[in-house]
């Protein structure tokens, strides 16, 4: 049965009824602006407290062309539009509320609460309309290390800067109810390489110096001048990459905030060769950065544009550093005779990762962006090879003690699209 037959019969019924009494009271009277000085009144108005209402029959509502379902539809409809001004903005609305089963706690409550039941805004309307959704971006990272510029443990040359290098930052998440979320994501492998040689025969020394109770002359690292080298190289690499899951919580698309655990991996490693009369020297230094803790972080996004919007990328975090290093140098001469040693230390300590972003993203599509930037890293409390390499005297004992309180700053520019469903 069609739920609308009583809403028609009342309005009916009531005209019918009023223009009976009217007519058997003689109270039906119009009332214009002369009519208020005293002129006559048509016999289609009623009188209230000083005001005219114009009295109209179900019959004459019909013939005027007036539909009770039509003005019931566009009050239903001006309802609808005013709940829809105040409910959350989120990825995407239906023309319909969902069942409070499906919108989480985007509601501020239980889903049906007082804010927005019968005595809210709209009566009995249901928890504002909210399409989960799902994201993934993929970011090119062209980011360099700074500090390895002018390292050496030679005399006569030393090492270049690295040349900036790409790497993906991969991000995938889901929002289920337009606010509360998870996301994982990968950044890396970054590598950096310096690489530097040099070749004069009789003519290279080292930085180094010889303590002096050791027990090998070590004639081809160039110490001394009796034992200059013909040739030697260094070569310096650094490598990052990392794992987080986080916590997400989203806010009216103009701001994401999170908070996670983050795996950091930072490592460093040092080659240095020297060649003397057919003697061949070698040390490597390598310091390894295991880092496990957490971070918090935000993107904010600043609308410029109709289609386009600023945003600034933050992350900091706290880890406990699992360091290691191990450090191996000999001497092998023209006779046969190979001297080696090898040392190695661990530690435990506290650093820090704090990275900072801005740039300018594109909406392309309705699920598509686009975004470009730039980004600067702050790593603090790791170790390097070129810390454990500052005290410049070959002994045995050199490498056996690690130090990780070295800081490292990186630089570089990002470009990424994102899809959002």
């Amino acid at each position: 049965m069609n739920n609308n037959w009583f809403p028609r019969f009342a309005a009916r019924l009531f005209g019918t009824l009023a223009a009976v009494g009217l007519a058997w009271s003689g109270l039906g009277t119009a009332v214009t602006h002369a009519q208020q000085f005293g002129g006559p009144a048509p016999s289609n108005t009623l009188m209230h407290e000083g005001q005219a209402f114009r009295v109209v029959q179900a019959s004459d509502s019909a013939a005027a062309g007036w539909d009770l379902n039509a003005m019931q539809t566009a009050a239903d409809a001006s309802s609808s539009a005013f709940g829809n001004q105040i409910a959350q903005v989120g990825h995407r609305h239906s023309a319909m509320s969902q069942s409070c089963g499906s919108c989480g706690t985007q509601c501020g409550g239980a889903c049906g609460s007082a804010s927005y039941g019968s005595g809210g805004y709209g009566g009995g309307m249901a928890c504002p309309t909210c399409d989960p959704y799902r994201y993934a971006s993929v970011e090119a990272l062209f980011m360099r290390r700074e500090g390895i510029d002018n390292f050496t443990v030679a005399r006569d040359f030393a090492l270049d800067d690295v040349d900036f290098e790409w790497a993906p930052r991969i991000t995938v998440g889901m929002v289920p109810d337009c606010v509360n979320g998870m996301e994982v994501g990968f950044t890396g492998v970054l590598n950096w390489e310096s690489d530097e040689s040099l070749v004069r025969n009789d003519s290279l020394a080292t930085l180094f110096a010889v303590d002096a109770a050791w027990p090998d002359s070590l004639t081809s690292f160039g110490v001394g001048a009796a034992n200059e080298a013909d040739s030697q190289r260094q070569i310096y690499e650094s490598q990052l990459w990392s794992v987080e899951m986080n916590r997400t919580m989203m806010a009216w698309n103009v701001a994401k905030l999170l908070i996670g655990g983050r795996y950091i991996d930072f490592e460093d490693d040092f080659h240095y060769t020297s060649i003397n009369d057919g003697d061949n020297g070698f040390l490597r230094s390598n310091v390894a950065n295991r880092m496990i803790g957490v971070h918090v972080g935000a993107d904010i996004y600043n609308p410029i544009g109709r289609f386009s919007s600023s945003y600034v990328r933050a992350r900091a975090g706290g880890y406990l550093n699992l360091a290691e290093s191990d450090m191996t140098f000999g001497n092998q001469n023209s006779a046969g005779t190979d001297t080696q040693y090898t040392t190695s230390d661990n530690s435990s300590e506290f650093s820090g990762m704090f990275e900072f972003g801005s740039g300018v993203r594109y909406q392309v599509g309705e699920i598509m962006a686009v975004s470009g930037g730039f980004e600067t890293w702050y790593l603090t409390g790791v170790g390097t090879s070129e810390e454990q390499l500052g005290r410049r005297t070959l002994n045995p004992n050199i490498g056996r003690t690690l130090i990780a309180d070295d800081d490292v700053f990186f630089i570089g520019l990002t470009f990424g699209a994102e899809l959002k469903y």
